[in-house]
């Protein structure tokens, strides 16, 4: 169904030209170079051209300063931008079905050529999981009401949700000053946004707005989002959380889902994924983005860097904070989790990922943090295999730093609250007072923290919010 869907409907990502006439290409190191301002088209460029693609039939989806995400059947997009494109079956990833569109040909804009610097195909993007997703297939029917509290004996090697992000936060005395993430708007960037009675039950606000039309933003296949929101609301319980839905199980769009998510304005926007290729464009979209203010967080990985050649590319844009992984046992001790990415940025000569670091599990399955999910979807199936919990109950075990990167942007939006920043986006070096040290443990990736902290692992630390955690 969803194949059929996406073969009636093709994608494709214009990039106005610039006023400066300097254009990013596959060169998104230039950012260390240039200011993102002189990236930016003419004022009017970008309303021209949507007004154009809208009156050719086409559907403009999402739109920023430095990029548009323009919709409709091939033939059109055809007619439009040369060739038609199409939905293709990503070969490299075995475990479940995923698909990526490809061009027949070359792209480029029959409407308004003068303005348009390139027409992309967008890459497909994957969620940071502790595993490879499992085969795919229709969701589950739950056998039994989910419930809002998770149907497992209580184990203290997990972190339960809210209380257990609470303590590892520090969160308890600023939220009973009142600082609980009130009057911040948050957008996450993921698979979508459940309405689990574990949301319900505690009260939090959110909205679902899906980055393509295609999408249905009511249901959460893979199930990944509702996780990880949780996690986020456990430490800003009073955020806004807009859910921007860029994935169904089988394609996933998310440069569209980033420029929806830049256009509703918020505050912070948590994106726990990465891209299947490099999708330089996308550099540019999130620099825009801190450019306007926003603060942007990035998972670093969960082995993935982001090596330009790799299949499962991780995102260090600079501006943006990269977060790692930091292991709290049962005891309190805290080290480098074997399981998260730390690397030397390729794409960025300079950058080390992570910045600073979220609570993240253990090699081999990363379980750690029980979430609630969307009963029967994609990680629901998948975790049950090894969790203890049911494929269908609405419930699982696991983590990454896609955990992390919540936990962190919950931690952001309380910093937020309290004025840091002061209406621009906030930086490594605003958080790393509140970053607890991390001075043992060896990455995935092969870095050691060596007994001292800041270090190549765990960048400034686990962060809290509160310095004294």
């Amino acid at each position: 169904m969803e194949l059929a869907r996406f073969e009636r409907c093709g994608v494709v990502t214009v990039v106005p030209r610039s006023a400066t006439g300097l254009a990013l290409g596959d060169d998104p190191a230039l950012l260390l170079r240039h200011r993102v301002a002189e990236f930016l088209p003419a004022p009017g460029t970008v309303d021209r051209l949507a007004g154009a693609y809208a009156r050719e039939g086409l559907r403009v989806e999402a739109r920023t300063e430095v990029g548009l995400t323009v919709s409709g059947d091939p033939t059109l997009l055809a007619e439009v931008f040369g060739h038609p494109v199409r939905p293709v079956r990503n070969k490299y990833i075995r475990g479940t079905v995923r698909y990526e569109f490809a061009a027949a040909g070359p792209l480029r804009s029959r409407l308004h050529a003068d303005l348009v610097e390139e027409v992309r195909v967008p890459r497909a993007g994957f969620e940071l999981s502790a595993r490879a997703p499992a085969p795919g297939g229709a969701a589950a029917t739950p056998a039994a009401p989910v419930g809002a509290t998770p149907p497992l004996a209580h184990d203290a090697r997990y972190l339960w949700l809210p209380q257990d992000a609470v303590r590892v936060a520090g969160a308890g005395r600023p939220h009973a000053a009142g600082i609980r993430g009130g009057g911040v708007r948050v957008v996450m960037v993921d698979t979508g946004l459940y309405d689990h009675p574990h949301h319900r039950a505690h009260g939090y606000r959110t909205t679902v707005v899906p980055a393509l039309s295609a999408l249905d933003p009511a249901v959460d296949e893979r199930g990944h989002g509702t996780a990880m929101s949780a996690l986020l609301l456990a430490v800003a319980p009073e955020a806004a959380l807009t859910m921007v839905k860029m994935a169904c199980e089988s394609f996933s769009f998310p440069v569209a889902a980033f420029q929806r998510a830049v256009e509703l304005a918020p505050d912070v926007i948590s994106c726990s994924w990465g891209t299947l290729r490099a999708e330089p464009h996308l550099h540019l979209e999130v620099a825009n983005a801190v450019r306007r203010g926003i603060t942007v967080l990035f998972a670093a990985g969960n082995g993935s860097t982001d090596r330009r050649t790799a299949m499962f590319q991780s995102v260090a844009t600079p501006g943006a904070i990269t977060v790692g992984g930091v292991h709290v046992g049962p005891d309190g001790r805290r080290r480098a989790a074997d399981l998260a990415s730390s690397y030397r940025s390729d794409v960025f000569p300079g950058r080390r990922v992570p910045d600073l670091s979220g609570p993240c599990g253990m090699l081999p399955n990363g379980d750690y943090v029980v979430f609630p999910t969307q009963p029967g979807c994609m990680f629901d199936r998948r975790n049950s295999a090894y969790d203890g919990t049911a494929p269908d109950d609405g419930w699982l075990v696991s983590s990454g730093t896609s955990g992390a990167t919540a936990y962190a942007a919950g931690v952001v939006v309380l910093a937020v609250q309290q004025g840091i920043g002061k209406g621009r986006a906030l930086t490594t070096a605003d958080l790393a007072d509140a970053c607890l040290p991390v001075t043992e443990g060896r990455t995935t990736t092969g870095d050691d923290c060596g007994g001292v902290c800041p270090n190549e692992a765990v960048g400034h630390g686990l962060l809290t919010a509160s310095p004294t955690a």
